[in-house]
């Protein structure tokens, strides 16, 4: 029986010749993603929306090169149906198919689909980006769904709060948080009760890059999620947008790292760094937000620290987790995650801070060990089980991995906040060169040992 990850991996499996032809990963699963609407848009009840003359049927019996042709054809006009989040998947597309042959090997890759159901078909989608995330080349930077669940499990969002992610993704964030609010109720959302009638997850969600935006919309759609909004994922930026065109949030969930980012320089226009601010501003009295950071943005001096500190005196910032390295492989991005609120009055700032390392003395992630929840769960217990950080806490001194700061000794530290005090036994030299040295020594093997199997 074909478990959800051996779905996910005959999905991907044709990505590897098609790359070495010049199509990228993440060109390969935007195809995927295109066909894979036309087969299951009847089940989905999207089908009425669809031209009358496109179907999976018409597609799949045409010859070879009317195939690649009506292919063609479908998915650009596709981006003009009324429906906005079929527009939206479909919109500026254009195949990076370059031969008949090459639609026609997806077209088979997917009557892998034809025995399941279409509630798992969104477990499925998620891994297959997950694995698509991993790949040399890959635009899908995607935090392993083990810290997302983490982040959404300590921040609880709940019906009828507004949930916001200003740079949203492939949606793993928002679709974990609509799968957590639907766990805790009796009845699913999609399927209106007298109990929750008309309430839906008010959900505001941002992409800039339109390849993620589509994916992010198609993983929505496999999930149920139906904001109020008209897309649960709106293609542009949230920087550019009026501040006060955005309503106050509840809960800000996001994951502020880009691949050019692998650098320990910081610009003073960075993107992670205004997003910050565009949280903390963003955030009504009350509200809190959970937010992956790269380290740079932690420690650099300048606008950095600037920001840092605002951070500092206008919310309540009460728990930073450092993160393992790997973890957004293969772009060696190092990241923290960081727990804040807003306080229900100006004079309400940050006190003392908790800390706790998960990356000294840990294994390195990537491509073939990647993070889990039995990695997260000591610091989810030491965290507690109140949202806003006010759970009772134990520091566990020197030698432990959970520890905590006054505001007065992160002051005299520059407001730095990647603070380490436990020596990993294996470094020899700082974190980035350690795992920039096993990463190239790994990839090389595997590139020797894959190019022995294409040999053999």
């Amino acid at each position: 029986m074909n478990t959800f990850v051996d779905i996910a991996q005959k999905l991907i499996t044709p990505a590897t010749m098609m790359h070495q032809e010049g199509i990228p990963i993440h060109a390969y699963v935007t195809e995927v993603t295109w066909l894979l609407f036309l087969k299951i848009a009847p089940a989905l009840g999207k089908a009425e929306h669809l031209p009358t003359v496109y179907c999976w049927e018409a597609l799949i019996d045409k010859p070879l090169d009317e195939q690649f042709e009506y292919y063609q054809i479908f998915i650009k006009e596709m981006g003009d149906v009324q429906e906005p989040n079929i527009a939206g998947i479909y919109a500026y597309a254009c195949t990076a198919f370059k031969r008949p042959e090459q639609l026609a090997q997806v077209i088979t890759t997917l009557a892998v689909v034809d025995a399941i159901e279409i509630e798992d078909l969104g477990e499925i989608y998620e891994i297959l980006l997950e694995k698509c995330a991993y790949e040399d080349g890959s635009r899908l930077l995607i935090p392993p769904r083990s810290l997302v669940d983490t982040m959404v499990i300590l921040t609880q969002p709940q019906l009828g709060e507004s949930i916001q992610d200003p740079l949203a993704g492939t949606g793993s964030v928002i679709v974990a948080a609509d799968q957590y609010i639907q766990l805790i109720h009796d009845e699913p959302l999609d399927k209106p009760t007298q109990k929750n009638l008309n309430r839906k997850p008010d959900i505001i969600a941002v992409e800039p890059d339109l390849v993620r935006q589509r994916l992010a919309l198609m993983n929505c759609l496999l999930h149920h999620i139906n904001p109020n909004q008209q897309v649960p994922v709106r293609w542009g930026d949230s920087l550019l947008s009026n501040l006060q065109r955005w309503p106050q949030a509840d809960v800000i969930l996001s994951t502020l790292i880009f691949a050019s980012e692998a650098t320990d320089e910081l610009d003073k226009h960075d993107a992670s760094l205004a997003l910050l601010q565009h949280i903390y501003q963003t955030l009504k009295p009350g509200g809190r937000a959970a937010v992956v950071l790269p380290d740079k943005l932690l420690k650099a001096r300048g606008p950095a620290q600037q920001v840092r500190t605002t951070l500092l005196e206008t919310c309540v910032l009460h728990t930073v987790l450092r993160l393992p390295h790997g973890i957004f492989y293969p772009h060696k991005v190092q990241a923290h995650l960081v727990f804040f609120r807003r306080g229900q009055s100006s004079d309400e700032k940050t006190e003392k801070v908790w800390f706790y390392d998960l990356r000294t003395d840990l294994p390195i992630f990537g491509q073939y060990l990647h993070l889990t929840r039995d990695y997260l769960r000591t610091f989810e217990k030491l965290y507690g089980d109140e949202p806003f950080g006010q759970a009772k806490r134990h520091d566990e001194g020197q030698n432990g991995r959970w520890r905590c700061f006054s505001r007065d000794s992160l002051a005299k530290q520059d407001d730095r906040l990647d603070i380490c005090w436990l020596q990993d036994e294996k470094a020899t030299t700082n974190d980035n060169q350690v795992a920039e040295e096993i990463w190239e020594v790994l990839d090389k093997t595997m590139e020797d040992l894959e190019a022995l199997v294409d040999m053999l």
